[in-house]
């Protein structure tokens, strides 16, 4: 597939359209050479999950056996046996609507798919930015159906745990005010109270394994290498108060996924949890929101 960059000399971008938009690489120019933020994505790229980031939309993580409720309706997807995970757009072609040196924006339609795997039509526009050590990824999210539609929508960056000089354990900053239970991915119910473990609301090495979905994100967080002289500070928008944290036993990666709602959000508030994130969409409204990453050397 194509790899299409966006490079302003300080930041690199490389992302594929075709496969969701999703990134394969980005980089800072540190010292004269270009370090690796995120972990490099497959070449050539097959699929979202070898990327280097991609989108969840139009809904973040799973869907409990791909199945969900929605205003009196039952609703079966595709993938149950994976809960249809991380909805229906990081595999499809997305349109290139605009592209300079530093800006791109994409489009997907689910009416040009015939295979779409969500019951209610959208139309997505993604804009990916670099401005200085500053990148910007934004997602507008509209529901182009009749009826009312749930919505979500989230970003699945993966970040390096060592970059060249790093000293150490890879150091994470990030406050949240609870954790969603269970043994998986999907929570068993409402968010509960954090453990010590789970608590990086100072900074302090990722020597944990985690994959859990956080409720009451305060919309930042701070990723540091120490020794390396690169920071990473992440902010998200209002909107996405959620986050998800996946740090994998053995492996040379993590990721920090804002994100706007709970994993297997759509059953969460078919149960009556409404601060799980999902919105309700009304005919022609749109979810609009993004996340920006700013480095620093």
């Amino acid at each position: 597939m194509p790899v299409m960059e966006l490079n302003n000399g300080k930041l690199r971008l490389r992302l594929v359209p075709e496969i969701g938009g999703s990134i394969v690489d980005f980089s800072v120019n540190h010292a004269d050479q270009w370090i690796p933020i995120m972990r490099q994505g497959e070449d050539p790229l097959s699929k979202s999950s070898n990327a280097s980031s991609f989108v969840l939309i139009p809904y973040s993580n799973r869907l409990r056996d791909g199945r969900f409720s929605f205003a009196g309706k039952s609703y079966q997807l595709r993938d149950p046996e994976k809960h249809a995970i991380h909805g229906d757009v990081r595999d499809r072609s997305l349109r290139v609507l605009e592209q300079t040196k530093d800006r791109v924006v994409l489009e997907f339609k689910s009416d040009d798919v015939s295979d779409l795997n969500f019951p209610f039509p959208f139309l997505v526009r993604m804009i990916y930015t670099l401005e200085g050590f500053d990148f910007s990824s934004r997602i507008e999210l509209t529901n182009t159906g009749s009826s009312s539609m749930p919505a979500g929508c989230g970003f699945h960056p993966y970040f390096n745990r060592r970059l060249p000089g790093s000293t150490g354990e890879v150091e994470l900053q990030l406050k949240v005010g609870g954790v969603y239970p269970g043994d998986t991915p999907l929570p068993t119910g409402p968010a509960i109270p954090i453990q010590p473990q789970q608590n990086f609301s100072t900074q302090r090495p990722l020597d944990v394994v985690l994959d859990h979905c956080f409720a009451g994100w305060d919309r930042q967080a701070v990723i540091d290498w120490p020794g390396s002289g690169v920071k990473a500070r992440i902010q998200a928008d209002p909107g996405m108060e959620h986050v998800i944290v996946y740090s994998p036993e053995g492996e040379n990666f993590f990721a920090v996924e804002p994100v706007t709602n709970a994993n297997d959000g759509i059953n969460l508030l078919a149960q009556g949890i409404t601060n799980c994130g999902v919105v309700v969409l009304n005919s022609g409204e749109a979810l609009k929101t993004g996340f920006q990453i700013v480095i620093e050397t």
